[in-house]
């Protein structure tokens, strides 16, 4: 017992001495630049929805949770940059693109290229109850990241309106893997009552930390799948 004690412990020291790199690794998040796109953020609202009176849309929504999941995603040790929000899915996306190539982790002045990109919408429908979880991807090699993406985030509605391959304009530009989410349907009203009414302490929406908790996971279970569970070493 005491053998395994010490060598536990001389395990941890090692560990601490190398700041922590052992762990790091492990995490299939640290190190990866991670791009977001706040879906309809260039003066669009994207689907709406009214709950008492009070007008809720897509757009907001979107930075909500990008806003979130940016803080979540810093804290596994991700670069996360936010595309500015522009017009044209087009001009996000290249904006995207431009900011992961400022990075220059090895210091060999070469920019860097986006791990991976999501746009975060939330969809919309007629029928002001249904509900159901859909991600959209371009390209063959979107698919892995979309197909994680949909796991970890249909427990949002448990309905799963699976993977749509469209002309989305997320991928084809500057060839990066990318995916859309469309979480649930922002004009359920039941989600949309909850988005306004369920908060936390600080004032959060309980509703958009579950869905940056879910966003995490997807791109966490993709990466690992990628890359033997490890993250880019430091």
């Amino acid at each position: 017992m005491r053998k395994i004690i010490f060598t536990f412990a001389a395990f941890v020291l090692l560990a601490t001495m190398a700041g922590g790199t052992v762990f790091a690794t492990d995490n299939p998040l640290h190190g990866k630049i991670i791009a977001l796109d706040a879906g309809h953020g260039g003066g669009e609202t994207g689907a709406t929805n009214v709950i008492d009176g009070v007008l809720i849309t897509e757009a907001e929504v979107n930075l909500s949770v990008v806003n979130a999941l940016k803080l979540k995603l810093e804290g596994q040790q991700a670069y996360v940059i936010v595309a500015d929000q522009l017009a044209t899915r087009r001009e996000r996306v290249n904006d995207a693109i431009a900011k992961c190539a400022a990075f220059d982790l090895n210091n060999d002045g070469v920019g860097d290229k986006c791990d991976a990109l999501v746009s975060v919408h939330h969809n919309g429908s007629t029928n002001h109850g249904y509900d159901g979880t859909l991600v959209i991807y371009n390209e063959k090699k979107d698919k892995p990241l979309a197909e994680k993406m949909l796991a970890a985030l249909t427990p949002l509605t448990g309905n799963s309106d699976g993977l749509e391959n469209g002309g989305y304009g997320m991928t084809v530009y500057g060839n990066l893997v990318s995916v859309i989410t469309e979480a649930y349907y922002i004009t359920n009203d039941a989600k949309a009552s909850r988005y306004l009414s369920d908060l936390n302490a600080d004032g959060t929406s309980k509703l958009v930390i579950e869905e940056a908790d879910a966003q995490v996971k997807g791109l966490s279970d993709y990466f690992a799948s990628q890359t033997g569970g490890k993250g880019r070493s430091k």
